[in-house]
């Protein structure tokens, strides 16, 4: 059988019918990437706004209480909103977004806002990049070509100063001995008291000093001047029983007779070392988690354990910090005195 030389050079029809195919489907995949392009950039922005607002909302409360003055609190919260980038420039608040009130707990254990007040504890902060804000809105790269050139993000936070009950868990072990370290932690604590003493809220404070063994010196109080008598008497000695004293001070913000129901609780657990007696703190820490209590940690010294006191506080969601000298020691404990009177609620 003969094949017809038309029949055998004819093109291929199926051929032709799909380059129209290609083509669309490559305009259709080349518009889903640039899109996505834009999407994450508009996830990415608002984490950044969100980052801003609760940063500012935060400085804001913390001046408030520090300064007893709301141009001091828009002040704190306008410079520390500049030094967080937004869509690649510092955002701009609008001081008139800037709200003062008093804050209250629920029932459920919520806290709800309240603009004005006679004792201001609360500051909401609106951060927005709107056709109205200050810095305009956030431009899209390749919406563009679809009409859409700008998208308009807006982030609320409000921060609140309460009362808490506190548990001062300290390290007077052998080591404490050492290079001065006794002498620099007894000033550490009296700036942290210091610091409580400036806020209009009360909070009532425990102490715990540990070595081989945790001895309890003070059950909550709110005579802070009784804390730091206490440690006056206090001189280095022994090995490092981080766990056990961990409990006293969790024992202590629960069921002391001065514990508040509804007042937040928080520990403050310092150490120049090593764990190596008792049981282990991250058994403790899972403790501390399970009752709603943050523990912050400070560690001071070369060879203090800092991966495990961090792990302590992630576990809690508190704030770890090391400290290599006397100032820095300092520091961390003015630092962690500031944060305890803050919390956001919104």
């Amino acid at each position: 059988m003969k094949i017809s030389p038309e029949i055998c050079c004819r093109p291929s029809s199926r051929a032709g019918a799909m380059l129209p195919l290609i083509a669309v489907s490559i305009v259709v995949l080349f518009v889903a990437a640039v899109l996505a392009i834009d999407i994450a950039r508009i996830h990415v922005t608002r984490s950044e706004l969100r980052t801003a607002t609760d940063a500012a909302a935060r400085a804001a409360v913390e001046a408030l209480g520090r300064e007893q003055s709301q141009p001091a609190a828009i002040d704190a919260a306008l410079a520390v909103a500049s030094q967080n980038t937004v869509a690649g420039v510092g955002l701009t608040l609008d001081p008139t977004k800037i709200r003062f009130g008093t804050s209250a707990e629920n029932l459920d254990g919520s806290f709800s806002f309240r603009e004005g007040g006679v004792i201001l504890n609360a500051v909401r902060v609106s951060g927005e990049r709107t056709s109205t804000s200050p810095d305009g809105p956030v431009g899209m790269m390749f919406a563009q070509m679809f009409g859409q050139d700008t998208f308009s993000p807006v982030q609320s936070a409000t921060a609140t100063r309460l009362d808490r009950d506190i548990a001062i868990v300290l390290d007077v072990s052998g080591s404490m001995g050492e290079f001065g370290r006794f002498p620099a932690l007894k000033n550490g604590l009296d700036v942290f008291l210091a610091e409580l003493e400036k806020t209009v809220q009360q909070e009532r404070v425990s102490l715990t000093v540990y070595s081989t063994d945790p001895r309890k010196r003070v059950d909550l109080t709110s005579d802070l001047t009784e804390i730091s008598k206490a440690f006056e008497q206090e001189s280095p000695g022994g090995r490092t029983g981080i766990g056990k004293a961990l409990r006293v001070g969790l024992d202590s913000v629960q069921y002391d007779l001065l514990a508040r129901a509804f007042a937040l609780k928080s520990i403050v657990l310092m150490t120049d070392g090593n764990h190596n007696e008792g049981v282990s703190p991250e058994i403790v820490a899972a403790e501390c988690k399970s009752a709603g209590i943050v523990v912050h940690t400070i560690t001071f010294s070369q060879g203090a354990d800092r991966e495990l006191m961090k792990k302590v506080a992630d576990e809690t969601g508190g704030t770890f910090i090391h400290a290599e000298n006397d100032d820095q020691l300092i520091k961390a404990f003015r630092t962690i005195a500031k944060q305890l009177q803050v919390l956001l609620i919104e």
